[in-house]
């Protein structure tokens, strides 16, 4: 096959036909044109984009195939020397078989079409692969409303395909030409259109393939009948064979099987859509991103099985994301519980709603910037009535009960709610909402709309925009944006806390002892290493969540209906935490996790005392290994009784830790456990000498 040498020109030559050379040169003159803008080759594959976006994990798994241009369907680029031989040779056959040695216009093509066009006939037998590929590049030259080109464009396609003959290599324009045109229906290139009828890629045609390729270029979207007969007559001029019943076959085969386009791996489009939007800049046909399918599986199988166990509470769905405290990348993205749901196309995680008491927090956190409160501040849990334009708003604790004189750490870490009113008084209601958004909360209203139910949460706001803004607390103060492109450096950040406040609330947020008050001791909250966490239920219990952070991540879950159907008794311990809690224990199975001080220069400035916690610190995560919490047993009538036993496991043995069922001790913890079942439902906790609970697991024996 003549080729010709890369960066060699090629002049324009109309060969035997000098009248038709008299006929073109003054028509050219007449209908001269500045210059076109001539793209290079390079300019026009760099332009190129796939119609999907190809999404892979932070490990390089791809994890998603997002469709971007409905149009057509097209994939990767292909170069020239991964296309075959034979298919290179048949489409040249097919289109223009004088390609490699014309200057982009086929002199004896183009006298017949130029004179046949005075009778009435078609002008398409003499566009060369150039003509047609700058026809494609220059939308001037699209066919108007009669789908035929005007005399004009057809001067103009000529003119510029010796233009572009005279900077591009042979090479060059055979592939683009290929890459660009259709074959058939939505596919567009020869990529798509080899995956889409063969299911393989272009690399892999066999003759008899290219023959079908090269034969619906000209009519793509002929029925299969004429297609069969092209392809038929082509293989014949080719291989000069007349049976034609396989390749037939083929026709009919192929041509069908583009009806259904292969499947591609759909595992989180909503997480894809997310990252599109938020990288708009960046649209490369392959992204990698900071998502880990490992933990996602994980974490999709928590949220499942632990919305599945509230369906008699009428809880129906929920959402998860994990974010790294130092990048702000995002490593889980649960939107929903996925097939299962009702809204499987809805993105939870980026949905506004109430978010109860998680905003408590940051009322506290700027009372103590602004030095008028610090934790050891006593504030009154009493009734109380505040005018507001409406009347008299009169808050109540959850449980409906008064704690008297309170600390700040007590009120915080217990959540109670008339305490936060009278905190958020201190402050000018103007400037906490400023705060609000410099944590990156945006769409909130005018100050006076929400009124003193601000500090309990009546803002509408994102799973997402919560759980960053917690982050801003595991990181000293300081916010960022999320990032869903572990390449991608975080441009913004901004100091919205002092290091000195956002430990002080961390660490009331992870102190047992204040939470004690509201929750008890035995919760899903408490943690065997370092985090700081903190619940919140909207009114009318529609919306529960639980967003908190250790050393290293920061976990926001939300429990509830998409609807907006309330829940039935239904609080953050009981909803949205054992999702939290879960999540964090698969993070840390082999991490430490620690609470790091900052230097305290002028603590006695502030009236912070450091309780005796303020270091909590745990060498490695101690946990129960087996069973694992959720478990469901079932005895074995076959197996006689005595001889059936549940293994007992935990992270890190010692003589002085003890295994408690149902709050009775039953052994130590110095090693593994037997224990014989029996029916019923069942708490197993590791305990340490002073009867600290280390880690609690609930299991089930049916």
């Amino acid at each position: 096959m003549p080729r010709l040498v890369i960066g060699k020109k090629n002049g324009f030559n109309f060969e035997t036909n000098p009248y038709l050379v008299s006929i073109i040169s003054v028509f050219l003159f007449s209908v001269a044109t500045p210059l076109w803008s001539l793209p290079t080759y390079e300019e026009v594959k760099s332009a190129y984009q796939p119609s999907d976006i190809q999404v892979f994990d932070r490990e390089g798994e791809l994890v998603q195939r997002y469709r971007i241009q409905n149009v057509y369907r097209s994939e990767e680029w292909t170069d020239f020397n991964n296309l075959p031989k034979f298919v290179i040779e048949s489409v040249i056959h097919a289109e223009d078989k004088r390609f490699f040695v014309h200057g982009g216009v086929d002199s004896n093509a183009l006298v017949s079409s130029f004179f046949g066009n005075f009778t009435g006939s078609t002008l398409r037998g003499g566009s060369t692969i150039t003509m047609q590929l700058v026809s494609l590049l220059d939308p001037e030259l699209q066919p108007k409303e009669s789908k035929r080109r005007s005399i004009f464009q057809k001067f103009k396609q000529i003119q510029r395909a010796v233009e572009l003959e005279e900077i591009w290599t042979k090479e060059e324009i055979f592939t683009a030409y290929i890459n660009l045109i259709y074959f058939r229906g939505e596919l567009k290139g020869i990529s798509s259109a080899s995956k889409g009828l063969f299911r393989k890629s272009p690399e892999a045609l066999t003759p008899n393939e290219s023959y079908v390729l090269a034969a619906l270029i000209r009519s793509p979207q002929s029925a299969i009948e004429k297609v069969a007969k092209r392809v038929c007559l082509l293989k014949m001029e080719r291989d000069g064979v007349d049976d034609c019943s396989a390749i037939s076959r083929l026709v009919r085969e192929s041509l069908f099987r583009n009806l259904d386009y292969p499947q591609y791996p759909s595992f989180v489009p909503l997480f894809t859509k997310a990252l599109l939007d938020f990288s708009k800049e960046d649209r490369n046909s392959k992204v990698t991103s900071s998502l880990s399918l490992n933990f996602q599986r994980k974490v999709e199988e928590i949220l499942k099985r632990n919305v599945k166990n509230l369906t008699d509470k009428n809880v129906n769905d929920g959402a998860v994301i994990v974010l790294d405290n130092r990048t702000g990348q995002v490593l889980v993205y649960v939107p929903n519980i996925g097939e299962e749901s009702s809204v499987g196309k809805l993105d939870l995680i980026r949905s506004k709603r109430q978010v109860g008491s998680t905003l408590k927090p940051f009322v506290y956190a700027q009372n103590f910037q602004e030095n008028k409160l610090t934790p050891d501040s006593i504030l009154s849990d009493s009734p109380v009535g505040i005018p507001v334009y409406q009347g008299i708003y009169r808050p109540l604790n959850y449980d409906k009960s008064y704690k008297g004189n309170v600390t700040v750490r007590e009120s915080l870490a217990s959540s109670l709610n008339i305490p936060a009113i009278r905190a958020l008084s201190f402050l000018d209601i103007n400037e906490f909402v400023s705060v609000l958004e410099r944590l990156g909360i945006t769409g909130l209203r005018y100050p006076e709309f929400y009124g003193p139910s601000l500090a309990l949460g009546t803002a509408d706001i994102t799973l997402l925009e919560l759980t960053n803004a917690y982050r801003t607390l595991a990181n000293a103060g300081v916010y960022s944006e999320i990032i869903f492109q572990p390449s991608k450096k975080n441009p913004i950040s901004r100091k919205v806390f002092s290091p000195t406040v956002s430990y002080m609330v961390s660490e009331i947020l992870s102190d047992r002892e204040a939470r004690s008050l509201g929750f008890g001791w035995d919760n899903y909250l408490s943690t065997s290493y370092y985090t700081s966490v903190k619940t919140g239920t909207s009114q009318d219990m529609r919306d529960n969540w639980c967003v908190g952070y250790s050393e290293f991540y920061t976990v926001g879950v939300w429990v509830g209906n998409p609807t907006g159907a309330p829940m039935l008794d239904v609080s953050g311990i009981t909803g949205a935490a054992p999702v939290w809690r879960e999540t964090m224990d698969i993070l840390h199975e082999s991490l430490d996790s620690k609470l790091n001080p900052p230097e305290f220069e002028n603590s006695s400035e502030l009236g912070f005392r450091p309780s005796k916690n303020n270091t909590i610190e745990k060498t490695k995560s101690t946990r129960i290994l087996t069973p694992v919490n959720g478990s469901i047993f079932a005895l074995d009538p076959d197996i006689p009784l005595g001889r059936q036993k549940i293994l007992f496991t935990f992270s890190s043995y010692e003589v002085s830790y003890s295994y408690y069922l149902n709050d009775e001790k039953i052994g130590s913890a110095s090693g593994p456990f037997l224990w014989e079942p029996k029916k019923g439902e069942y708490r197993l906790q590791v305990k340490d000498r002073d009867g600290k609970v280390l880690s609690l697991s609930l299991f089930e024996v049916r």
